[in-house]
Order: C-alpha cells, then sequence, then structure tokens
C-alpha cells in the first residue's frame, strides 16, 4: 500500500483528516523559531494557545518565555517570535515556552489526534524524513487570524516540504491539495533535478505575503530571509505531553533521513 501525503490549509480542515501524522507549518514565524530554537540546544518546549497560560508556566518553571501578539513580543517576554534572535538565543539546556497567535493555537488544537510534528523550511529535510515513517501524513497550514483564515506564506512553506517529500519517498500518493502546492510554481521543475529549479517562486510568495508585508513594515525583514533558507536545523520537534490549551515539544529526529 502507497503512503500518503495531504495538505490542510487550514487547522480547521485538518480536523476533518485521519492521519497517523502532522506536520504544522507556521513558517512565519513560530515553526521557524520553534526549529531554531531546538537547534540551539533547547530541551524542550512548552506550546501555549493563551498567552496569560504562556506568562504562568513561564514564571512557574523558570522557562524562557518567547512570543508575539500583531508580530511584536508582549511585555514581560524574554524574547519575541524571531527566529534571528532565536539563533543567538542562549538557551542550551534550558527549556521555553511559545505563545503565538497562530502556530501555537494549531499545535494545541491538533495535540492527540495522532503524531504531531512542527515543519518549516529550516527543518525541511527532517519533515520529509518524517513522512516516510506514516501510512498518511498531514501537513497543516497555521493560517493566519488565529487559523481562521489562510496564509500564503504556509502553503509555500508546505510545498517545500512536500517537493523534499516527493524526492526522498518515491511511489508517494499526494492529495489534491499537496499536488497543488507544489505546482503552484513548478511541478515538473521539483520532479526533475536536472532541470532547472525556480526556488525564487517560493520566496516571492513568502516576501509578497500579506504577513510577510507586515513583518517588513514592522522590521522583521531578516526574519523572512532566514526563514527561506533550508535545513539551518536538523531538529524535529513534536509533541510529546498535552493539556488543556498546551503542548509539551521535544526533538525527536527520525532515523533514516534521506
Amino acid at each position: 500500500m502507497a503512503k500518503t501525503l495531504d495538505l490542510a490549509l487550514l487547522p480547521a480542515e485538518a480536523a476533518a483528516m485521519e492521519a497517523g501524522c502532522y506536520i504544522v507549518v507556521d513558517l512565519l514565524r513560530a515553526t521557524t523559531t520553534i526549529a531554531t530554537l531546538f537547534a540551539r540546544g533547547l530541551t524542550d518546549l512548552v506550546v501555549a494557545g493563551d498567552i496569560e497560560l504562556a506568562r504562568e508556566v513561564g514564571a512557574r518553571d523558570g522557562r524562557v518565555l518567547f512570543g508575539e501578539v500583531g508580530g511584536l513580543r508582549p511585555e514581560g517576554f524574554d524574547h519575541g517570535n524571531s527566529p534571528v534572535e532565536a539563533a543567538a538565543a542562549d538557551v542550551a539546556g534550558r527549556g521555553g515556552v511559545l505563545f503565538t497567535t497562530n502556530g501555537t493555537l494549531a499545535l494545541c488544537g491538533l495535540a492527540g489526534r495522532g503524531d504531531v510534528y512542527t515543519g518549516a523550511i529550516a527543518n525541511v529535510s527532517a519533515a520529509a524524513a518524517c513522512v516516510g515513517n506514516y501510512d498518511r501524513t498531514v501537513i497543516v497550514c497555521a493560517g493566519t487570524e488565529g487559523g481562521r483564515r489562510f496564509a500564503l506564506e504556509d502553503l509555500a512553506g508546505a510545498g517545500i516540504i512536500i517537493r523534499k517529500a516527493v524526492r526522498a519517498w518515491p511511489g508517494l500518493e499526494l492529495g489534491d491539495a499537496a499536488g497543488l502546492a507544489i505546482d503552484a510554481w513548478g511541478y515538473d521543475d521539483w520532479l526533475s533535478p536536472g532541470l532547472p529549479q525556480q526556488p525564487g517562486k517560493s520566496t516571492r510568495l513568502v516576501s509578497t505575503s500579506q504577513h510577510g508585508r507586515l513583518l517588513t513594515a514592522l522590521g522583521f525583514g531578516d526574519d523572512l530571509h532566514f526563514a527561506m533558507r533550508e535545513d539551518t536545523s536538523a531538529a524535529l520537534p513534536m509533541v510529546t505531553k498535552h493539556g488543556d490549551g498546551w503542548a509539551l515539544l521535544e526533538n525527536r529526529p527520525v532515523s533514516g533521513s534521506r
């Protein structure tokens, strides 16, 4: 039986899709930041669906507090939701907590449905390798406005993960939305390594997206460039515990990565 890979354009769509594995993509910027923090040596990360819960957990457990509201670091938080900032953060051997307006909500909402991971271009090879361990995988776009609306940059990031998975796992069957994600910027190019590649198309999708334009206006243009860099992290963050409004992520790199 062939392994299948599909795509949910919103978290609510994923709730209606049964799978053994869900990979959440919030390219700008939560899942990029998460991959970066684990690359820096973070031991584990609590993702919270509520900002006050994040503050409570951070204070109670002595965790480094990361987050954003409207793209900006909330009052009292140690760091924002910036992968560039995370890449310089002193977190080795420490635990963290993260609240964002989209990505952490999606992770908390999916926790318990199957194995739930975070994916981004930053850890694209690890995410693609993970697909081969399951009969059915769904990549989930976190979206915007609390996951209620589609986000173009998440589609771009998901498409790059799907491209990598197609190459890593010959015979992988794609759902319609997964096929659309890579067809949007040249399906044949991605399948044929001998042909000229077109990474500029996905970069344009990210930079011209509504969220991409907002972050640039806020002065976070460097985060967009960081988010488009492949494999800056080998981490594969996975939900290992969860409760009401929270989930715990730990690094669970897969064997047999290609």
